[in-house]
């Protein structure tokens, strides 16, 4: 297997599969009157079991306290964004098969992003990369259509 294929499966292919299946879960919480509250409670509690295992199945430096500002940065905004999508599907009782296209539009922003304050233009093929996010924002346009 190529080496280039390798971080592909492990960081993309596998956790597609694995958030795939997290919003099936989360719209089977809400149909069983769940909360959005009691969701992020139970979804964070989850997350910190799983992040203590894997702190000792992978052993690593613990960090400076600038790469754990990002971390606890990045799981407010993700929390942020889990409540509200528990939200729409409790409170209005949106289609999971709907918002998860469109809340998957986030590609559009990380690419953006990685490519202008990351600097990752350098590395890549900005245009191919362009393309695509440009691609999967029309399907996200054409879910929310649907």
């Amino acid at each position: 297997m190529s080496s280039k294929l390798i971080p592909l499966i492990i960081g993309g292919f596998i956790p597609a599969v694995l958030y795939g299946v997290t919003g099936i879960l989360q719209k089977l919480s809400a149909k069983a009157d769940g909360s959005a509250t009691i969701y992020l409670i139970c979804f964070g509690t989850a997350t910190a079991i799983a992040g203590v295992i894997l702190y000792f199945l992978l052993p690593g430096p613990i960090g400076s306290l600038r790469s754990i500002g990002f971390a606890l940065t990045a799981g407010l905004t993700f929390a942020l964004g889990a409540g509200l999508i528990s939200t729409a599907l409790i409170n209005y009782q949106a289609a999971i098969s709907q918002l998860s296209p469109l809340y998957n539009m986030n590609i559009v922003i990380t690419v953006v992003l990685g490519l202008t304050l990351l600097a990752e233009y350098q590395n890549l093929n900005a245009g191919r990369l362009l393309a695509g996010t440009v691609l999967i924002a029309i399907g996200g346009i054409l879910v929310a259509n649907s």
